[in-house]
């Protein structure tokens, strides 16, 4: 069906739809949907930036602080495996988490350390096994290692400074299936924005020519900044 426009209508909208009550449609949702988004579209933006520039051209957002320490004593009967320390641990701190090993430098992670035979002042001897796990919550973590056979777990917790807050909200880090719900109407939002936006285009922004225009420059630069980096 070939589409035809009205001189003073909107540009991307067949004639026959340009009725007051569609086009009243049109404005509440793109309306609505912002009022939805609003606050979140701001923070999802910033974290958005403060993500793409991890790696590349890095912004810091500071490191995280330790807040507190502890040993605590424990029944090593309860501990047979890093299994079970995860629950105990899960269990007394209320930690909604997943454990999970901590990341070292370079991003490996690692569950247990020691248990190996290393040299210490001309003699082999055994290094005691240690079992480490963390709970990486929205803001901050909560980290316990402990020697098997022992009578204490070392507790440590870790704030993170408000910037990394805001980052782990935007990966969803240390929250539940609730908030990742809700970030998809998020999403769904900005979806609908952008299409009512594109229908609501009007000759007061411009002809046809230049919203294509607008748009095929995005998508070229966008394919520019990708191509060289593909396989």
């Amino acid at each position: 069906m070939a589409l035809r426009f009205n001189q003073s209508g909107l540009l991307f909208v067949p004639v026959r739809w340009q009725r007051v009550a569609f086009v009243r449609w049109l404005r509440r949702i793109h309306a609505w949907t912002g009022f939805w988004g609003a606050v979140l579209f701001f923070v999802l933006g910033l974290s958005g930036v403060l993500l793409n520039h991890r790696s590349i051209m890095k912004l810091e957002t500071g490191e995280a602080v330790e807040v507190s320490a502890m040993e605590i004593a424990v029944d090593p009967a309860r501990l047979l495996d890093r299994d079970a320390l995860g629950r105990w641990a899960a269990k007394e701190f209320d930690l909604t988490a997943e454990p999970r090993p901590p990341r070292r430098k370079g991003g490996a992670e690692e569950a247990a350390r020691g248990g190996e035979r290393k040299s210490f002042l001309g003699r082999e001897r055994q290094e005691a096994e240690k079992w480490e796990l963390a709970f990486s919550q929205a803001n901050g973590k909560v980290t316990v290692e402990y020697t098997p056979g022992s009578r204490s777990v070392s507790v440590r917790q870790e704030a993170d400074t408000l910037l990394g807050f805001l980052k782990n909200l935007h990966k969803g880090s240390g929250l539940g299936v609730l908030w990742v719900l809700f970030l998809d109407t998020i999403a769904g939002a900005l979806v609908a924005m952008s299409l009512t936006g594109f229908l609501l285009w009007t000759r007061l922004h411009g002809g046809r020519l230049l919203a294509g225009g607008i748009v095929t420059a995005s998508l070229v630069l966008a394919v520019a900044a990708v191509w060289p980096h593909l396989l």
